[in-house]
């Protein structure tokens, strides 16, 4: 069974101290690729060096809404730059996040703005984050659709509405472990009116662990029950499920 992590953060200080052992066990757990994705300059340069030789192992280079007020008109050429190296395979993560608003609106639609073409001109997919802020991010994504590689909105957390309006401008979603909080019935009725071939998984680790392991430091192994709940929800097997979210983010990534 193969299983791909499509979004992990295994370059923050959380994993500093057993990263070793962290992917020892994500390979146990039959994860056989994973993609970092950067936050930043320096996160996506960590990124890619950790990509290295590791056979499965990705990068993306981007820079997160909540850096919205550190980005500079100039940082863009070095992100298309880094976009092109070898494992580097999609433009992100980038988007707004109107949760916390660490940013002013306006300041986040701009940059947003400016992000989106670096991923044109660097000809990859984007991966979009996007916190309560679906409108603008459809809205924005929507204007660009046709020169845009591919589109996959990361850590999905939408109901079916939403999840059709992205499906029309040919994303993919990826489902992360709140799929199995007991009270998040929303999610997984969005999750049954997802076509199969458009579904990815990820952890977003260290972040959103699942419910089994709820408030605990999320890795790439517990990926297991996100995938086993969606199987539930799906009526499919486990293996099934892994291996139709697996092929959909090797078709995503083009690896």
């Amino acid at each position: 069974m193969e299983i791909f992590d499509s979004h992990t953060h295994l370059y923050l200080p959380e994993f500093a101290h057993d990263l070793d052992e962290v992917l020892e066990r994500a390979s146990a757990a039959g994860v056989t690729h994973l993609v970092n994705i950067g936050l930043d300059l320096a996160t996506s340069e960590t990124a890619i060096l950790m990509a290295g030789n590791a056979s499965g192992h990705y990068a993306s280079v981007g820079w997160h809404p909540h850096e919205t007020l550190k980005f500079q008109k100039d940082y863009l050429k070095s992100l298309v730059e880094l976009a092109l190296k070898d494992k580097v395979v999609a433009f992100g993560e980038i988007g707004l996040d109107y949760y916390r608003s660490i940013a002013p609106r306006e300041d986040q639609l701009e940059v947003f703005k400016i992000l989106l073409r670096g991923a044109i001109e660097a000809q990859k997919g984007v991966v979009i984050h996007s916190r309560d802020a679906f409108n603008d991010t459809l809205e924005l994504l929507t204007a660009v659709k046709g020169e845009l590689k591919g589109i996959l909105i990361h850590c999905f957390g939408g109901d079916a509405s939403q999840a059709e309006a992205y499906l029309k401008i040919g994303a993919y979603i990826s489902i992360p472990g709140a799929v199995t909080f007991p009270k998040n019935t929303v999610l997984r009725e969005a999750l049954k009116s997802i076509p199969r071939d458009r579904l990815l998984v990820e952890t977003d680790a260290p972040y959103l662990a699942p419910q089994p392991v709820r408030g605990k430091r999320n890795e790439p192994s517990y990926l297991i029950y996100h995938l086993g709940t969606m199987a539930e929800v799906l009526g499919i097997s486990l293996e099934d499920m892994a291996q139709i979210t697996t092929q959909n983010a090797k078709k995503f990534f083009n690896v």
